[in-house]
């Protein structure tokens, strides 16, 4: 898969899903599509006059007048997003924007990819690349996407950053991580091709005061939850009492991760917390519980230990539900939510308060991914359409740049100097 090519408002746009069999049997592809779609399509709005009458539309005129977050795959698209969101992934790792002036600009890289393991970073901006000597200047983003998409795999190239540096990487197949952990004084990470355990750098951020951790979460996939279990044993083995959950750009995922990792900070309040509430089209109800933990897990954050959120207008889907399980079960204030404001834009979460299903034909094995439900947190409130705000309470940390500068940022340094002065 080619290196994807995003802004920051499309970080969001991230399945909060599981995989959910359906068979109608049917035998023609296009009737099976509008079944699905007539049967269990949601709109928050209420709006269903686009899909009103679906007959004789093709698939593609039929997917048209659903949502953005709504899509059709080819069994082999499908195959492909399965394997995917599972952590197996092929490419650099890298999303980008092209900012004029400057070149382009990294906001994410994905765990134990090439581009992480070359040591490129969010915030990064690549200016050219270049392969057995011969240089292309990145002009846009199509420079950029062109130039990774004609590497082999395998094939070293590299890649200049503004300021002088250069990366030298291949494209490669992975297994991505998604969460890692600073102290003042080491770095817990995961290579998951490796090992499951966590290895551990003495590369830590020296700006994190004694008893203070900092976890990193990209994304609700793959061994998310299992990785946030193990960094959290960590934290607890060294003694810390303080965590800055840094969600920013974090698109969301699957529910059952989000479950998982949810229960990780309510085991010790509750074993019975509610992750959120489905609302589907015809009125019915049906609530998701957090995972419960074993008393004494020594994965589970403890109850009354302080815990802090970064969060910005791509923190969206499971993210946001996350942070409805916290504030809902008192593991976090709304005042201790950190909001990263881009120049004049507001500061806010994306405000994604609704829920996907994919439901897979049994007999072409094709998939239909469909907004199927709003989502409610335990305490009946929905942030769909505006996303948490100041208004809520939370704070503003505002940002030169608009980049998650991963460990070295003006949002990072507001977290820490709320810290001191708390």
């Amino acid at each position: 898969m080619r290196a994807e090519k995003i802004a920051i408002m499309c970080v969001c746009v991230a399945f909060c899903t599981s995989a959910l069999l359906f068979s109608g049997g049917c035998n023609a592809t296009e009737d099976w599509v509008r079944r699905t779609i007539e049967n269990n399509y949601f709109r928050f709005d209420g709006d269903y006059s686009s899909v009103e009458n679906l007959s004789g539309l093709s698939i593609d005129e039929m997917v048209e007048r659903l949502d953005i977050y709504s899509a059709y795959y080819t069994r082999e698209e499908y195959a492909r997003v399965f394997a995917d969101n599972a952590g197996s992934k092929s490419g650099v790792g890298v999303s980008y924007a092209f900012e004029e002036g400057k070149g382009i600009v990294i906001h994410s890289v994905t765990g134990n990819s090439p581009a992480y393991k070359a040591g490129l970073k969010a915030g990064d901006v690549l200016t050219y690349g270049d392969a057995g000597g011969i240089k292309t200047e990145f002009g846009s983003a199509d420079d950029f996407s062109g130039f990774i998409d004609g590497r082999a795999f395998g094939e070293d190239f590299t890649l200049g950053l503004s300021g002088g540096g250069t990366a030298v990487l291949a494209k490669a197949n992975y297994t991505a991580s998604y969460a890692s952990m600073y102290l003042s004084d080491k770095y817990y990470y995961f290579e998951p091709d490796k090992s499951d355990e966590p290895k551990v750098s003495e590369e830590g951020i020296g700006e994190l005061p004694d008893g203070v951790a900092y976890i990193y979460l990209s994304q609700f996939f793959g061994e998310a939850a299992d990785e946030m279990g193990k960094l959290i044993s960590e934290y607890n083995a060294e003694g810390c009492h303080t965590l800055i959950l840094d969600l920013r750009s974090n698109g969301g995922g699957y529910v059952d991760v989000m479950r998982d990792i949810g229960g990780l900070f309510t085991a010790e309040i509750t074993d019975n917390a509610v992750a959120m509430v489905a609302k589907y089209k015809r009125g019915n109800e049906a609530t998701a519980y957090c995972t419960s933990y074993p008393e004494g897990s020594t994965e589970v954050f403890p109850a009354g230990d302080k815990l802090y959120v970064m969060a910005d207008s791509g923190t969206a889907s499971a993210s946001e539900a996350l942070i409805g399980v916290l504030i809902s079960y008192g593991v976090l204030d709304y005042s201790d939510i950190f909001l990263t404001k881009f120049g004049d834009s507001p500061a806010k979460t994306y405000g994604k308060g609704i829920m996907q299903s994919t439901f897979i034909n049994s007999v072409t094995h094709a998939a239909l991914k469909l907004t199927t439900a709003g989502i409610y947190w335990q305490n009946g409130v929905t942030i769909h359409g505006r996303g948490l705000t100041p208004a809520d309470g939370c704070k503003e940390a505002a940002s030169t740049d608009g980049i998650a500068d991963i460990g070295g940022d003006e949002e990072l340094s507001a977290v820490l100097s709320a810290i001191a002065g708390g």
